[in-house]
């Protein structure tokens, strides 16, 4: 007991170990929970007859007790908009996670809201924080405000802050998970050419949002397996270069595409982005991102395709979108899917 709270101590010695299991649909990483520990100590778990029996209970009692308390209310516990008009000292924030953006090889950005409706940022290293996912419900423990930043509301993290991350079926997840977000900030940087926020352009579909970020690099480098990734990059050109084709007629029976100023089929936007990542910036290489329609893949990116040689303002509209996916720290977060060594855009819709 410590200040009339229990507190359990637990101590590996020599021939002890651990063993972790999720009580969730998934793991902390993102994969399927089974039956087996998602992490363990030394070479490999063991499992005794009377284990599985165990197991079953706690977890039951672990989703049940979760559903029904909150757990981490306390005086320390402030809402984001009481702490910006608080001064001095440190406290602990629960909000959800916006958005999660890949500042460098080592650090991801966090956009956090909560219950209050304000918003903040925070730096999280991915070493330590390799679990946390764009609508994850968190807690993080003894942050504070950083009062020299002037664009946007930033929470300082010290190295033994922490950000722990809920049970889906909890309550405190339940009550966060409805937070909504507020893309206010991101477009008051798009009107200045100037402004070092980068700003995420796109959102994905809800069914894609737990995939992990896939660097462009791996992409096209690595040796990946599946067929739909998601990832972020820059876009340095939009091809073509003339505006009024980017969207062309589709013929289904040839399936050939052509000019829309004559041609007859389908309309479909057919447009490749040259782009760049974190993990290619210092190279020479550009990479092409393929935004296709023809086959239902990213019709919803940059909306309905319209004759661009007959509809002025869709034209008009088009170019205006494209002056932002090149603009200087304008980001595109996108499922692709690949077929045939290219990657195609699907699922993914400009929101900016």
């Amino acid at each position: 007991m410590y200040k009339n709270q229990r507190q359990f101590n637990v101590n590996v010695y020599y021939k002890s170990s651990w063993a972790l299991y999720s009580t969730d649909r998934t793991t902390p990483l993102g994969a399927a929970a089974t039956d087996s520990p998602y992490a363990f100590s030394g070479q490999r778990p063991t499992v005794e007859r009377q284990d599985s029996a165990i197991l079953t209970t706690l977890k039951s009692w672990a989703r049940g007790w979760f559903q029904q308390h909150n757990i981490c209310e306390g005086g320390k516990t402030m809402a984001l908009k009481k702490a910006a008009t608080s001064t001095g000292g440190d406290f602990d924030v629960n909000a959800r996670v916006l958005q999660v953006f890949e500042l460098d090889e080592y650090t991801n950005e966090l956009k956090l809201r909560d219950g209050s409706g304000e918003i903040f940022f925070t730096l999280a290293l991915k070493l330590k924080f390799p679990h946390l996912r764009q609508g994850s419900v968190v807690r993080i423990r003894s942050a504070s405000l950083d009062e020299t930043s002037k664009n946007k509301r930033v929470l300082v993290l010290q190295h033994y802050s922490n950000i722990m991350t809920f049970v889906s079926t909890s309550k405190l997840a339940a009550s966060l998970s409805k937070v909504s977000d507020d893309r206010s900030v991101e477009k008051s940087a798009l009107k200045t050419n100037t402004s070092m926020l980068p700003v995420v352009l796109t959102e994905v579909d809800k069914k894609h949002q737990g995939l992990p970020n896939t660097s462009l690099w791996d992409l096209f480098h690595g040796n990946n397996s599946g067929s739909t990734f998601r990832t972020c990059f820059y876009v340095t050109k939009v091809e073509p270069s003339d505006a009024a084709e980017s969207v062309q007629c589709y013929d289904k029976k040839t399936k050939k595409s052509s000019s829309a100023k004559n041609g007859k089929g389908d309309l479909v936007h057919r447009m490749q982005f040259l782009a760049k990542d974190v993990s290619t910036q210092f190279n020479n290489n550009v990479y092409r991102i393929l935004l296709y329609t023809h086959e239902g893949l990213g019709q919803n990116f940059l909306g309905k395709a319209s004759n661009l040689h007959k509809d002025a303002g869709a034209l008009k509209r088009v170019r205006e979108q494209c002056a932002t996916l090149t603009r200087f720290n304008s980001w595109v977060d996108a499922v692709v899917e690949r077929r045939n060594g290219y990657y195609f855009i699907k699922d993914t819709r400009m929101v900016m």
